[in-house]
């Protein structure tokens, strides 16, 4: 049996910049061509789903195969659950501002997150403790000794972020972020911020970097997250 399983995931497309959320309609996305004509939720009368929200500082829309967006006045976000689908998030994202080649963007984050669920209590305790020893927290809450066994194994790791500088030669940075999401199931998730600094503030610049970085992203992320736990669950890890 396997210490630990991926039960779910993500990735998405982040976007910092001046943005007009009231364009990002379905229709102007299948009017140029960037997303086949498909009955969004909404579009025929009969349809009881919610319809599409498009207004001035917001809009929210889902497309098909489980692809998602939305977009406030600085925020442009394309993500999906769905990893058949990630690709097609970039081709989205470049033939959309390869037409709104005005936008300013100054940031770009290439994002994915990885839920997952250790196989039992002892190495989801364990994993905790490798990860963020609990020595130092004692050592600045000294009351904690004093307490009973039951109230000193509240103590332990809920959240944690580290920074990371980048391997290549864009401005930015890599933030991995662990968090436990449900103590009784043993899950948690792992997610990768792969940010990047737009310093021109252009759209091309975006696409450009884009273009070349995404599948690396995602390659990236996918290994930095079985190394991360193999290197603690797995054989030899817990020594």
């Amino acid at each position: 049996m396997s210490a630990w399983e991926k039960i779910g995931e993500d990735a998405s497309i982040v976007l910092v910049g001046s943005f007009n959320p009231s364009i990002f309609h379905p229709e102007w996305f299948i009017r140029h061509e960037i997303l086949a004509d498909w009955n969004y939720p909404g579009r025929r009368s009969s349809s009881d789903k919610p319809s599409v929200a498009t207004m001035p500082d917001l809009a929210q829309v889902e497309f098909q195969n489980q692809r998602n967006l939305q977009v406030m006045l600085n925020k442009f976000t394309l993500g999906c659950a769905r990893a058949s689908e990630y690709l097609s998030l970039k081709d989205i994202a470049i033939s959309t501002f390869g037409i709104l080649q005005e936008t300013p963007i100054t940031q770009m984050g290439m994002n994915y997150t990885a839920v997952i669920q250790i196989a039992d209590k002892d190495l989801w305790i364990k994993f905790g403790e490798l990860m963020a020893p609990k020595e130092p927290w004692v050592a600045a809450a000294p009351y904690i000794n004093d307490l009973d066994k039951e109230k000193q194994d509240a103590l332990g790791l809920l959240e944690m972020t580290m920074q990371m500088p980048r391997p290549d030669d864009l401005k930015g940075f890599i933030r991995p972020t662990l968090k436990a999401l449900d103590l009784v199931s043993r899950t948690l998730s792992i997610s990768i911020n792969n940010h990047v600094v737009i310093e021109d503030n252009s759209a091309a610049t975006m696409i450009d970097y884009l273009n070349g970085h995404w599948e690396i992203a995602l390659d990236f992320a996918d290994d930095f997250i079985k190394k991360a736990l193999s290197s603690q669950l797995e054989e030899g890890g817990l020594g």
